[in-house]
């Protein structure tokens, strides 16, 4: 039967490709001060030193110091021990989300305004400021806006972030099972079952039949199999081929 496909917290897949990485893990004794201290400890909960919220990434930006303000700002910065770490954290992060716009990873998330579960279209995570809150799994919509105030010795800038839940509470799955559903791995059969003759655990040929035909509608979740197909695979398993047969 197909393995099945279990969903996942987004924050514990971020923690496995992000931050539990050797890229990132070699780093860490390296590390001390405040860039290590707790309770907010990058090497173990993936909270950015230097940030605002560093549960929060920008999708645009990641290698920025900080969320909330406007780009280029840098609060504190990080330590020299610390930014090869972080930036190898960056990197990983940038192909986590390349995997989610591809659809390799599939993400489902709760709309706030209708608290309704669905899958996110993979084009979601390529729209522009969009931020990511790693700990609670919340896709966030992100605008910078620029305030000018009057003083007595001229004009003062100020910066606000607007902010906005996408969606939340969000989960991920991988794609590899979905694809495969529907499309039988002849291949794959064929180098199990190679492996079986070579140890002298294949059934009769009138019982294989019938086995193979069950364990593949089983396994990629096909109604029918062609009759054409299980018999050339059994007739070259079973004469001893080293190659599995293909139609002409």
């Amino acid at each position: 039967m197909a393995t099945k496909n279990l969903s996942r917290r987004l924050y514990e897949v971020f923690l496995d490709r992000v931050i539990r990485i050797d890229a990132v893990q070699c780093h860490r004794e390296a590390v001390t001060g405040d860039d290590k201290a707790p309770p907010w400890l990058f090497f173990s909960a993936g909270y950015r030193p230097g940030a605002f919220d560093g549960f929060q990434w920008s999708l645009d930006a990641p290698e920025e110091d900080f969320l909330g303000g406007p780009a280029g700002l840098v609060i504190t910065p990080v330590s020299p021990p610390m930014k090869p770490a972080l930036d190898a954290a960056v990197a990983a992060f940038k192909e986590f989300i390349k995997a989610l716009a591809n659809g390799e990873v599939i993400a489902n998330g709760e709309h706030p305004a209708t608290s309704v579960r669905q899958d996110l279209n993979p084009a979601v995570w390529t729209r522009a400021n969009l931020i990511l809150d790693v700990r609670n799994g919340d896709l966030i919509e992100g605008r910078n806006i620029k305030h000018v105030r009057r003083s007595s010795n001229g004009d003062l800038i100020e910066w606000h972030c607007i902010k906005h839940v996408r969606w939340s509470t969000i989960t991920l799955r991988e794609a590899i099972q979905e694809k495969k559903l529907g499309t039988i791995d002849w291949d794959a059969e064929w180098n199990e079952d190679v492996a079986r003759r070579e140890k002298g655990q294949l059934p009769n040929e009138k019982a294989y039949v019938r086995e193979l035909e069950t364990r593949v509608k089983e396994r990629y979740g096909v109604t029918s199999v062609d009759g054409g197909d299980l018999r050339r695979f059994k007739a070259a398993l079973y004469r001893g081929e080293p190659v599995r047969p293909r139609k002409r």
